[in-house]
């Protein structure tokens, strides 16, 4: 036995059972034909001869119903899908009938085969063998076919590893499509050999295609396909690049942190794109089909209206957003006051902005309800000082209290590097009830102002205790009046005993 030269993939018990099955049909046929013929030159009457060819040719038929029904279960398993060899883990209801009566229908075509060759309907018997002949090698092609095509599909489809660990989105697309496209070959390759099968026993079918309505059903049928393929194709380019921008990594293979915007807006288009592609390509298609569209159309349109007149608020909280996630006002992480609101940026979507604020509460704000947005946190921040100290104090030592202050704590080694400025101080703003006020403001990284002005008032209060320069407290003055004399009246005072 050698297994290798084999067509087609079986046991050692099938090869042996099909060789001795084989042998004896071959045996049979030519013994007993070499036997009638001997007979006949040795003096048998023609009509005995013949009567002997048809008996020889009923054993031979006999002998093959034999076959199929010592087989008539290991086939059946086979067409239910059940054999392990099989790629199919459940049967339709069709296969499952076809299991049961397969046996019938093989033997009643044995028996007719017969009966033609038997009866010698005119070019009965070379009609029957040469469809049989080619149904039988349509057969054994398309199982060879459907055992090494999608081995060799798979083979060929085979994707580079460097391209998966560099894009694994790719792995995954082809995982979902290569199945499909191997079912599709298989389903095509299984059409053809029916459409051959059926030209073999001279079933009209190349008239009916090749007539005038056949030929617009294929014509249709393409287009359809086109239609599939080509919104297929732009579906995948399109999310697969924004896949890509996403999930890009550098040259160390890190992911790059992209922005809250291209997170959100990115996968938004990329279902947008979808649901743009898949209404055209279903328009397209009932459009090849025969179905008017433009009724479609205007119901959409109206539905659409409806919907907008009925959604206003949602319509105008996704504009609003689309407009400040495309011009980047705000991002993750950021800390902003919008709608009366402020706080840290937790998370955005199209329509709402979630806050956290200093006390750890979350608000979430529709975009419709925002006005302005004050970020305090973009490229760069400024922590505001008003200084407060005495009218007596001299403003220039103030001034210089202050560069003394800014320039040890840009020493320092944990708040000096968040520091971009050295101080700036812009003077004196303006006077108050019990004191006068020294604008300045330190220039610091983002979301850091709030931590380097904390150090920075705790050191200058202790430098102003230092040298002695008065943070004053609000005073009040109490003013009776005056007479002309510029005498002021006595203050009269009132005891009560309790």
């Amino acid at each position: 036995m050698s297994p290798e030269l084999r067509l087609v993939p079986m046991s050692d018990s099938t090869a042996v059972y099909l060789y001795i099955w084989t042998r004896r049909v071959i045996l049979v046929l030519v013994w007993g034909y070499v036997l009638l013929q001997a007979a006949l030159l040795l003096g048998m009457p023609a009509g005995a001869h013949a009567a002997g060819v048809k008996m020889l040719g009923f054993i031979i038929a006999a002998l093959v119903a034999i076959l199929i029904l010592q087989n008539r279960e290991a086939v059946a398993e086979r067409i239910r899908g059940r054999h392990p060899d099989e790629a199919h883990k459940a049967a339709g209801p069709l296969r499952a009938r076809l299991a049961e009566i397969w046996h019938v229908a093989a033997i009643l075509y044995v028996a007719g085969f017969y009966l033609v060759w038997a009866l010698e309907v005119p070019d009965g018997f070379g009609y029957l063998t040469r469809a049989t002949i080619i149904t039988a090698a349509v057969v054994v092609v398309v199982a060879i076919g459907e055992y090494w095509v999608p081995r060799l599909f798979d083979r060929l489809s085979g994707i580079d590893t460097a391209l998966t660990e560099r894009y694994p989105f790719v792995a995954a697309r082809a995982n979902r499509y290569i199945p499909i496209l191997r079912k599709v070959l298989v389903y095509a390759v299984r059409i053809v050999a029916l459409l051959v099968i059926l030209a073999a026993w001279q079933v009209g079918v190349a008239d009916v295609l090749l007539s005038e309505a056949g030929l617009d059903v294929l014509g249709r049928l393409a287009d359809i396909v086109i239609i599939v393929v080509l919104s297929l194709i732009a579906w995948e380019i399109a999310s697969g690049l924004i896949t890509a921008h996403l999930n890009r990594r550098d040259a160390e293979g890190h992911a790059m942190l992209r922005s809250a915007r291209a997170r959100t807006l990115l996968p938004l288009i990329r279902n947008a794109l979808m649901i743009v592609i898949s209404v055209m390509a279903t328009l397209v298609i009932l459009s090849e089909i025969g179905v008017d569209i433009a009724p479609l159309l205007a119901g959409a349109g109206v539905v659409g209206l409806a919907i907008g007149f009925g959604a206003q608020s949602l319509v105008k909280d996704v504009i609003t957003g689309a407009f400040i996630l495309f011009e980047d006002s705000i991002n993750v992480g950021d800390v902003v006051e919008v709608g009366g609101r402020s706080g840290v940026v937790e998370g955005l979507t199209v329509r709402t902005i979630r806050l956290r604020d200093l006390s750890g509460s979350v608000h979430t704000l529709p975009f419709g309800s925002i006005d302005t947005v004050m970020n305090m946190t973009r490229d760069f921040s400024y922590y505001l000082l008003d200084v407060g100290v005495a009218y007596r104090e001299n403003t220039d030592e103030v001034c210089d209290a202050l560069r003394a202050v800014d320039e040890d704590l840009r020493q320092d080694p944990v708040h000096g590097p968040k520091m971009l400025a050295p101080i700036e101080i812009l003077g004196v703003d303006r006077f108050e009830d019990s004191a006068v006020i020294v604008r300045a403001r330190l220039k610091t990284v983002p979301v850091q102002q709030w931590s380097v002005g904390r150090e920075f008032n705790r050191r200058l209060k202790m430098k102003f205790d230092e040298l002695g320069i008065e943070i004053p407290f609000p005073h009040q003055t109490l003013y009776f009046g005056e007479d002309k004399q510029k005498k002021a009246p006595p203050m009269r005072v009132e005891l009560q005993k309790e």
